[in-house]
């Protein structure tokens, strides 16, 4: 059935792409929550003897697997006898902005593509501004205006939103990204890409003991947040106690690394919920989300849920799968803006950062 005879009442059908950063996904949505497929290839086996992304190859990897993974789509979105075609999309979204510049034009080109030879309209989406869009996705609609913290690997931002469309970055990363400063320590102890879900283990397992890394910028009044002196004090700390920072200390005579694990996240979640938290209190609202890949962490979680019902707060986030980068939050979004008539043209262009 092609778009244009499609059942009267029927929800529209959009595809979304995402290939912001090292992840290739592809997601086929009917209206705005109704998930068809959720398609995400990881690179992370890609880079792993790097010890991180390489820009180029992450490119090269989304060239071989997007129109693979958009026939694995349209596939697992229709049925065994008759799988969905690219007509039957309304409409064709794509993440434009931030991440790697080679990266985002493959997902771009593609997008484009489609769009031109589909006559489809054509959705430019913001990846962070998606990632909060998880939530809408599992929760339904939720009440504005909220506080969102997205702490994506690459990331770590507070957004207030007053309305679909109407929102405006609060409070930032001036350096590392919390999830970036997780790897970077998980790195020194030997765990490979990506750290966050290692160093979540060891958290939930171990007490900090009598270890106390520096919680920066907490006690500052605004809402920025710094990680790169908790990842310097890491290094300190290790070369005190006599450890190499190569990725042999937690195999080294010395403290054990589940305990001084636990008191490095124990600083980062401190500081995370603690501004959050400011920013709701500051900006008089009574819900805050958490989203992107950090938003996983079981410890990170426990923290949010006591801080808020202290605080008389309502949270929402996630179920793991959606924090991690995904197109179906982008679709999400995108079918907002479907709906409110806001499409671009093929003028769209991609940007690597967030605009100040």
């Amino acid at each position: 059935m092609s778009a244009t005879a499609r059942r009267a009442g029927e929800a529209p059908l959009g595809l979304a792409i995402d290939t912001t950063f090292d992840d290739t996904s592809v997601a086929l949505l009917r209206g705005r929550r109704e998930v068809l497929a959720n398609i995400t290839l990881s690179q992370y086996a890609d880079h792993a003897e790097f010890g991180g992304v390489v820009p180029e190859r992450a490119s090269r990897k989304h060239l071989e697997a997007i129109h693979p993974l958009i026939g694995a789509a349209l596939r697992e979105a229709g049925s065994p006898h008759a799988p969905l075609a690219l007509s039957d999309v309304d409409y064709v979204a794509v993440s434009n902005l931030p991440g790697l510049l080679g990266s985002i034009l493959v997902g771009m080109t593609v997008a484009k593509s489609l769009a031109f030879l589909l006559e489809r309209p054509l959705i430019g989406i913001n990846h962070i501004e998606a990632h909060p869009y998880a939530n809408f996705l599992v929760h339904g609609d939720l009440p504005f205006p909220l506080v969102h913290l997205v702490a994506a690997g690459g990331h770590t931002v507070l957004i207030h939103q007053e309305d679909h469309f109407r929102w405006r970055i609060v409070g930032r990363s001036v350096d590392d990204a919390a999830g970036e400063c997780v790897d970077k320590v998980a790195k020194m102890f030997g765990h490979p890409m990506p750290g966050g879900p290692v160093v979540d283990r060891l958290a939930m397992e171990h007490a900090p003991g009598p270890y106390e890394f520096p919680r920066p910028m907490l006690a500052d009044p605004g809402l920025d947040f710094s990680f790169s002196g908790l990842k310097t004090a890491m290094l300190y700390f290790l070369r005190d106690h006599g450890l190499p920072a190569d990725g042999s200390a937690a195999h080294g005579e010395g403290p054990s690394e589940g305990p001084v694990l636990a008191a490095f996240f124990a600083a980062v979640a401190d500081v995370l919920v603690g501004k959050t938290l400011r920013a709701a209190r500051r900006l008089g609202v009574p819900a805050v989300t958490v989203s992107g890949g950090l938003a996983a962490s079981r410890k990170l979680r426990r923290r949010f849920e006591a801080a808020c019902a202290e605080a008389g707060m309502t949270l929402y986030y996630p179920p793991p799968k959606l924090c991690t980068d995904n197109a179906a939050m982008v679709g999400c979004l995108a079918a907002y803006r479907y709906e409110a008539g806001r499409v671009d043209d093929l003028t769209l262009e991609g940007y690597p950062n967030l605009p100040m």
